[in-house]
């Protein structure tokens, strides 16, 4: 497809309506009393805008529009970076290719902005139904954090959505995420004591998430042993094939607490929002002594409610999901997988669910072929017509 220069367009209401336009058209809409130019190709119409929290939105509609939408969701960026919107021009342009419209966004945070994501997201489709006209489908795909929105979405407004794709996604939950990231930091600080500064619930607000990759690598390269045993560790459990993977794993985990820690405190407050009392680590070649020796931190009530709200799955899916994993993330690892089909589950909506895992390190590593594949997979389900209910 033809690229087209990005038309500005800073106001949220549009009275544009339909996709097929000549080459090249130049239009006059109104827009909050004033008239603006909405230049048109003959593939496809894009509007850019931004909402008033600032978060910046794309709208893309080929001019073979099948009357289907594509919601995006992107993953998380950390707290020092700025807002941007995706990178997935290679993807946008195949929906499009298959009559898809495409609409995402920036957020109008960084950080753990799962709240502010979920507002925003859940407006594109209003936005676009008012450029282009109604979707006749609209369908959910999210990235990593992006997996967690879209799962979130989709058990919340499961009458504005008709299936979802989450790719690698924190299918089962914020605190999963979390737990993982901050027993991986435990465990390092367990087995190479000193390393790092503060701790697993204490980092320090000037160590840099990439000082502390760095020192986390130079204690592995000098004495790698220790690291294997703590993949095996549960609950961390780390996947690996060979040295590389595992090390890449562990200053993966280390490299998000770190660069995490203070944006989630933050949103709970200056609460502890970390817990392992209640944990019995094993797989060590000595329990008891680990037990009685690694730190425990406890999180506060509200700490919990938040990861809760933004966002726990419910179970509740009722409308198709297709998801996929590589079988070594080193980021979001594939367990929550495992989770996220045992709530489903219980809530009677199994169904509903079709999760395939691809052996492979990396996280989000996949090729367009098979996210294209899942997502077929994914509006053949829900074209079907099957009526999943919960079981009594």
């Amino acid at each position: 497809m033809r690229r087209i220069p990005q038309i500005t367009i800073l106001l949220i209401f549009l009275t544009l309506a339909g996709c097929s336009h000549e080459a090249n058209d130049t239009n006059q809409i109104v827009l909050g009393g004033l008239e603006k130019d909405l230049v048109l190709d003959a593939d496809y119409s894009v509007v850019e805008g931004q909402f008033g929290t600032g978060s910046m939105y794309q709208l893309y509609c080929p001019t073979s529009w099948n009357g289907g939408l594509v919601v995006y969701a992107h993953g998380y960026a950390f707290p020092s970076e700025d807002p941007a919107l995706p990178s997935i021009d290679d993807l946008r342009d195949a929906l499009m290719e298959m009559g898809y419209g495409v609409a995402y966004s920036s957020y109008s945070q960084t950080g753990w902005a799962v709240h502010e994501a979920m507002n925003e997201t859940r407006q594109l489709r209003g936005l676009f139904s008012g450029a282009f006209g109604h979707p006749d489908k609209t369908y959910l795909m999210g990235k990593s954090m992006g997996g967690n929105i879209a799962v979130a979405l989709a058990e919340r407004n499961p009458k504005l959505y008709d299936g979802v794709v989450p790719l690698c996604g924190v299918v089962g939950g914020t605190k999963m995420a979390v737990d993982y990231v901050f027993n991986v930091r435990l465990l390092f600080d367990y087995y190479y004591p000193g390393v790092l500064p503060g701790n697993a619930n204490d980092v320090p607000e000037g160590l840099d998430p990439g000082t502390a990759f760095y020192l986390a690598q130079l204690a592995l390269m000098a004495n790698p042993m220790p690291a294997f045993e703590l993949a095996g560790i549960h609950p961390t459990n780390i996947q690996y094939a060979d040295a590389t993977e595992l090390f890449t794993a562990i200053l993966t985990g280390i490299y998000f607490q770190v660069g995490s820690f203070n944006d989630f405190r933050e949103r709970v407050h200056g609460h502890d929002f970390f817990d392992n009392t209640d944990v019995w680590y094993s797989g060590s070649s000595d329990d008891e002594t680990l037990n009685a020796e690694i730190p425990r931190f406890s999180s506060t009530p509200d700490a919990e409610a938040y990861l809760r709200q933004w966002y726990e799955p419910s179970g509740k899916l009722k409308i198709p999901a297709v998801s996929i994993h590589t079988t070594r993330d080193e980021v979001v690892q594939v367990f929550q997988e495992d989770r996220y089909f045992d709530i489903v589950s219980e809530a009677g909506y199994s169904e509903n669910l079709v999760q395939h895992y691809i052996d492979r390190f990396g996280h989000c590593v996949f090729t367009l072929e098979e996210i294209l594949a899942a997502f077929d997979e994914m509006v053949a389900m829900s074209e079907s017509g099957v009526e999943i209910k919960p079981r009594d």
